[in-house]
């Protein structure tokens, strides 16, 4: 049997987040700390652009709500598709959290590229 890797992400890059705060101010182009989620690992087979939505251990499957263009003019629902696996690996990420600390709701925060620009 071949292994074949499936990954599923909202972002189709990985950020360097050390490197923000110099790409914000101009001195480090965004390029140089971005790395495409495809070149990361020759091992990816598909990469699949959206985020998993539910899990059916009982049937081995994956549902993904998949990104859409449209999500910013949210006339439409995106699409859901699933996902067969054998081997689930799931790696949820993270989140700023701004409770507990006063005033942090009226900093800026340097999560992504997007919140650099």
């Amino acid at each position: 049997n071949k292994l074949r890797i499936i990954v599923v992400s909202p972002s189709n890059h990985f950020v360097f987040t050390p490197m923000l705060a110099s790409a914000a101010t101009g001195t480090v182009e965004y390029r140089s700390m971005t790395e495409a989620v495809r070149s990361a690992n020759g091992m990816i087979e598909e990469y699949i652009e959206g985020k998993a939505v539910g899990v059916d251990i009982g049937k081995k499957r994956v549902t993904v709500r998949l990104n859409s263009l449209l999500d910013q003019y949210g006339e439409t629902e995106p699409p859901e598709i699933e996902l067969e696996y054998d081997h689930l690996v799931v790696a949820v990420g993270c989140k700023v959290d701004a409770k507990g600390v006063p005033g942090a709701t009226n900093s800026l925060r340097l999560k992504s590229c997007d919140d650099a620009r």
